[in-house]
């Protein structure tokens, strides 16, 4: 890529140079300056010497200051002040949280498909990152989540739109950093380094001041093509009809360089800072007299910028570097005191960045769990617990954030309620306790196979312990060495790469949706649409313009359809076309595939009918999950949220992210305020926009079942319940679907509760079943239908207590069968042998022995089997009695159990086994017989 040669730095006396050790390009008016500012050679020089002046010291205020000097220096440059957007993406399908602000315009505006809501403009965006994780609190610098101030520009040459470019571009910047911040020229370095992502590319700039990297400037202007003639990082680019600058100037960053503090932390979180310090009560200079503790707090400051922890960095070599560069300057010290220093600072530090990340995403909307970003919340939080305890801080994670709220996002707009996102901590303090009283056990096992002298956990066991048991890694290090493996750590940047495991997740479900059967129809006009214009049409005429074999079937496209394909969870229509049967009916592209079971001609006129019927029933379901979706938001909090729905004939289903299980009252209050809302709600909006005005005018809450494709979008509003993009057909009127039941819920995964819906003629045949099903019980217990549930409970008890009757009596016939000297049982030197064939599963089985071997008075092993399932073993020996010392449970178990084709296990007091030969039950219990006996 050619040189980055602009008339702004001749101006301002900046000369090209080339570092000596990244061999990066760099631009620079110091002619001292050997490297580009940004390697592990440049310390920062700004600690204790603030390179910003005239912004207030720290914290919130010092944020706010800074955000608004940014913004108003480009609305004064002509550009549109734009309000962040959410943390969640919920306008894309590949990402789930916002990790630029370039991912704002992604894909649709970066495309051409869209118009962006402004050009040029201003932003300041909340973003989250967790890539860097792992470094958060020990850097000095990495954060997971930051605001990214940003300008940015959608030029399109060939449609003669040209704001500005390059050279405009850095102009501002300069004027930006040397007269509203005050910088001088000379300690700003230029470096030209091309940035590639997401299938795209351009020349950059990266803005370095003080050692520390401000900002960088992207010239986008290429995509990935294998043909393309420019080379990015071994991958090919061609030039796109957009040129889009895309710059990021880091909030966060600009506050440290104004307030000079030792780290990033202390500029931005200052009250929460000093308040865990107070709570932990360190005082480093008495437990370490030796130790000048504030020389090499504020030596390691000005050294962290070496300190580049990422995926796969080797961590024992920085610090050895650090430490290395220390004893230069004179600080002598030992790793462990290193280690005990850095390591509870560095929980203090990150702890206010993880509730910063963790508050935005509960702010959001976002229900913790254990998939998709549901994890990513839910990982920040047992990552800040862990700290906590390991601090030895006495405080909940709801306190943490309370406090959190109060001084770092006090006025912040958020989604969430304050009670609402406390009331999730809550719950996340109780999971994670759960958790960790459950974990023990979970690692123990799970490590029976790992050597007990190992350095490291296999990844796929982590991985494992994480998605199955909720148990992150750290915690699963920290449990193990609880466990006896006193050696294992955790490798440098494995929480980053399960983020990335987590987010990559999104991606791939957006992969996984376009690999769908395809077949070439580019030559063949796009279908016409008339499902939209006329959603009760059920017949028409219509031209064949192609038909081909599709699988198992044959696919037919017509000219015009009112057939409605597969789409959003709505099921596709059915029907009749020249006589020939609709089994389904696809979309690709911009054609409607009917799938058919005979082909027909093409070229030939032909009538169509649409299974009304059907089509009104998924009508009605479609347009109850709609009224639903929206009864439950406003009854449950803001945070529900679609996380997927299905329509069918026979029912509809809503999947909504929730926090707590939904009680039957819960799913009434919401079934009422649905009935009230088809009865209230005269009519359905249904309405077409383009995405840039449906974005500005409803938000990002429209995209409840995804991220549509295209320009213009599709709006359903019903009353002021609920409005939602959505392309699938849906009553004009809502009272035209009747009734709406909702018949349950159940959880599909912790944080997402899924609702059956019946509705319409559905809901009416529903309510017929469960008639059908009250009349017939009545009449099985002779009683009235009023009285079938009084009539259900008492001969419920009654059975229960009748059961209890019969474990007692098979009890005492085995205490009568065994005490009675018959052939059941004998005495072997003062202990007594019991080996009998019950009848009963292994629950019966299991309170059998526990009858028998419960007195120590009475030393006794028990063997029994029973013929149910294939054949069961139990032996049981009384515990502390002669009998433990004679016999192991396990090792009998193990020598009968081939009689019934089986085996088994347990512990030397109790074992238990099965087979799939319950005829050898007899010879098993003999040479049970022949064992104990032998034994004396």
């Amino acid at each position: 890529m050619s040189a980055i040669d602009l008339q702004v730095f001749h101006d301002n006396g900046l000369q090209r140079r080339i570092c000596e050790i990244t061999s990066l390009p760099f631009w620079t008016s110091d002619s001292k300056r050997t490297t580009c500012g940004d390697t592990h050679a440049d310390e920062y020089t700004f600690i204790g010497k603030p390179l910003i002046n005239g912004f207030p010291q720290r914290g919130k205020e010092l944020k706010d200051a800074m955000r608004e000097a940014f913004i108003g220096f480009f609305e004064q440059k002509d550009h549109t002040r734009i309000e962040s957007y959410p943390i969640l993406a919920r306008w894309r399908d590949d990402i789930h949280l916002t990790i630029a602000s370039i991912a704002d315009f992604q894909p649709h505006v970066t495309n051409g498909v869209a118009e962006p809501p402004a050009n040029p403009l201003a932003i300041s965006q909340r973003c989250i990152r967790l890539n860097d994780v792992d470094a958060v609190g020990r850097s000095g610098r990495h954060l997971t989540t930051f605001e990214m101030m940003a300008h940015h520009v959608f030029n399109r040459p060939d449609d003669g739109v040209m704001h500005y470019w390059m050279e405009e571009c850095v102009s501002l910047c300069h004027e930006l950093m040397t007269q509203t911040f005050g910088i001088e020229s000379s300690q700003i370095t230029y470096v030209e380094n091309p940035w590639s992502g997401g299938g795209n590319a351009g020349a950059a700039v990266e803005v370095i001041v003080g050692g520390l990297e401000l900002a960088t400037l992207v010239f986008m202007d290429l995509k990935e093509d294998e043909d393309g003639d420019v080379d990015i990082k071994g991958v090919k680019y061609s030039k796109m009809p957009l040129q889009i600058i895309d710059t990021g100037y880091g909030l966060e960053r600009f506050c440290w360089a104004a307030a000079g503090t030792p780290t990033i932390y202390e500029a931005i979180y200052p009250e929460t800072v000093d308040w865990l310090n107070e709570l932990v009560g360190i005082d480093f200079s008495s437990e370490y007299p030796d130790v000048d503790v504030d020389k090499l707090l504020s030596e390691i400051s000005r050294l962290s910028g070496i300190m580049n922890i990422e995926i796969g960095s080797d961590e024992n070599e920085m610090q050895s570097m650090l430490l290395s560069r220390l004893a230069e300057r004179g600080i002598e010290v030992s790793n462990e005191i290193f280690n005990s220093i850095t390591s509870r600072l560095s929980r203090i530090f990150a702890i206010p960045d993880h509730l910063h990340a963790l508050c935005n995403m509960l702010g959001d909307g976002l229900v913790p769990s254990n998939a998709r970003a549901g994890y990513l919340a839910r990982m920040i939080a047992r990552r800040i617990m862990r700290m906590r305890d390991d601090l030895g801080i006495g405080v909940s994670l709801s306190e943490l954030g309370a406090h959190h709220l109060d001084v770092n996002l006090d006025g912040w707009d958020m989604k969430q309620t304050r009670e609402g996102l406390l009331e999730i901590l809550e719950l996340e303090e109780l999971r994670y306790q759960e958790m960790m009283r459950k974990g023990k056990q979970v690692v123990k096992t799970q490590l029976k196979e790992i050597a007990i002298d190992a350095l490291e956990l296999p990844d796929e066991l982590l991985f494992n312990l994480n998605d199955s048991h909720g148990i992150t890694p750290d915690i699963a290090i920290g449990l193990a060495k609880n466990a006896g493996w006193n050696n294992v750590s955790l490798r440098t940047g494995f929480t980053a790469e399960l983020a990335q495991r987590h987010a990559l997740s999104a991606k791939n479900a957006a992969s996984a949706q376009q690999q769908t059967s395809s077949v070439e129809l580019s030559d063949i006009p796009a279908t016409e649409l008339t499902y939209y214009e006329d959603s009760f049409q059920s017949k028409f005429e219509a031209k064949i313009l192609s038909c081909f074999e599709y699988e198992d079937a044959f696919g037919i496209v017509l000219d015009q359809t009112c057939f409605y394909p597969e789409g959003g969870g709505q099921e596709g229509d059915r029907g009749i076309i020249g006589g020939v049967e609709v089994i389904n009916t696809l979309k690709q592209g911009e054609h409607v595939i009917h799938i058919c079971s005979k082909p027909l001609e093409v070229g030939q006129a032909v009538d169509c009918s649409l299974d009304w019927e059907r089509r009104k029933q998924l009508m009605d379901h479609h347009t109850a999950v709609h009224i639903v979706g929206g009864a439950a938001r406003i009854l449950l909090g803001p945070h529900v949220y679609q996380a997927g729905a299905n329509k069918s004939v026979e029912s509809g289903r809503l999947d909504i992210t929730h926090h707590t299980r939904l009680t039957r009252e819960d799913l009434d209050a919401i079934e009422e305020l649905a009935n009230q809302v088809i009865s209230e709600v005269a009519e359905t909006e249904k309405s077409e926009m383009n995405r840039k005005d449906a974005d500005l005018t409803y938000g990002f809450d429209l995209y409840q079942g995804g991220a549509p494709k295209g320009s213009n979008i599709r709006i359903l509003k019903i009353g002021e319940h609920d409005t939602q993009a959505c392309g699938g057909t849906h009553h004009d009127e809502p009272s035209k679907i009747g009734q709406i039941r909702i018949i349950k819920s159940t959880a599909v995964q912790d944080g997402v509760e899924r609702l059956h819906i019946v509705a319409g003629n559905a809901a009416i045949k529903h309510a017929r079943a469960q008639e059908e099903l009250l009349r017939k019980t009545s009449q099985t217990f002779s009683v009235t239908s009023d009285e079938v549930p009084a009539a259900a409970e008492r001969f419920f008890i009654e059975w229960k207590e009748q059961r209890k009757k019969i474990e007692q009596l098979e009890a005492e016939i085995v205490r009568l069968r065994t005490s009675g000297g018959g052939s059941d049982t004998q005495m072997v030197d003062g202990v007594r042998a019991a080996i009998l064939e019950v009848d009963g599963d292994i629950k019966k089985m299991t309170k059998m022995v526990g009858e028998l071997t419960r007195d120590p008075s009475v030393p006794t092993i028990a063997v029994i089997g029973s013929k149910d399932g294939g054949g069961k073993l139990l032996v049981a020996i009384t515990e502390g009695s002669i009998a433990q010392e004679r016999f192991d449970a396990v090792k009998i178990l193990r020598a009968i159990s081939g009689h019934i084709s089986g085996g088994g296990g347990g512990r030397p007091t109790f074992a238990q086994g099965g087979g799939s030969n319950p005829q050898g039950i007899a010879a098993a219990l003999d040479q049970a017989r022949e064992i104990i006996t032998g034994d004396q």
